[in-house]
């Protein structure tokens, strides 16, 4: 399946993208992350049609902040939340391969 995002609106404080080739969960979690910023106002992903893999997903911000810079951001905060995730459980991991031996 092709994997894809496209810009369907935006201006400084809006923007509307539409995301192909993605479990909701994925843009869920990017969501959670940015809605925690005291920049966004609002951030939020809906299906577009229940029988089309395609997602939309709104990002707006307060006044006196720029989208994208928001938008990059919270995306280098997931990044960091995933890496951290990753990390924790591959060390469970490990730990628990070393105990078995």
């Amino acid at each position: 399946m092709t994997k894809k995002a496209t810009v369907v609106e935006r201006s400084q404080l809006h923007l509307v993208l539409e995301v192909e080739g993605f479990d909701f969960s994925v843009l869920d979690s990017l969501q959670e992350v940015l809605n925690e910023m005291e920049e966004v106002e609002y951030a939020g992903t809906s299906v577009i049609h229940p029988l089309f893999p395609r997602l939309r997903f709104v990002l707006r911000v307060k006044e006196g902040h720029d989208v994208v810079k928001v938008l990059s951001e919270g995306l280098r905060r997931l990044r960091a939340r995933a890496s951290e995730v990753v990390g924790i459980l591959s060390e469970t991991l490990a730990k628990a391969e070393a105990a078995k031996a």
